[in-house]
């Protein structure tokens, strides 16, 4: 089932979901299975090569998954964004109603802290989106 080693190409730079990568032409179908890091390659319809990925595939699917972490992290980030709008919105009228007391002024400014954190981790982006902690 092994072909002979021919020079292979890289795979694509920036898959979708669901983690299996095709590159197709006319007669060929090279697949890239990130979930069990195995290559397969299809010649007219027929299976010829399927190998454990290289140390440059695993690299680059080791990437794809910091990628994938980081956009799930954004994505989170920005909901509660959005969720603080509502609970800083609140406040806001809890002050200019002169219902607002010092627990809940002590209390918001953890919360704005928290907040902030977030922020800055959206609007720097890279490496500050592996996580989404405060």
């Amino acid at each position: 089932m092994t072909a002979p080693v021919e020079e292979q190409p890289p795979p694509p730079e920036d898959p979708p979901a669901p983690y299996t990568v095709e590159l197709r032409d006319a007669s060929m179908t090279r697949q890239w299975d990130i979930p069990t890091r195995t290559y397969r390659c299809f010649t007219a319809g027929q299976a010829t090569e399927e190998r454990p990925f290289t140390d440059a595939e695993n690299a680059w699917a080791d990437r794809l998954a910091v990628a994938e972490g980081r956009r799930t992290n954004e994505a989170e980030l920005r909901s509660r964004a959005r969720a603080a709008l509502t609970t800083n919105r609140s406040y806001l009228d809890a002050v200019a109603a002169g219902t607002a007391t010092q627990a809940t002024h002590l209390a918001q400014v953890g919360a704005l802290t928290r907040q902030m954190q977030g922020l800055i981790r959206l609007i720097v982006g890279s490496d500050l989106l592996d996580e989404i902690g405060g």
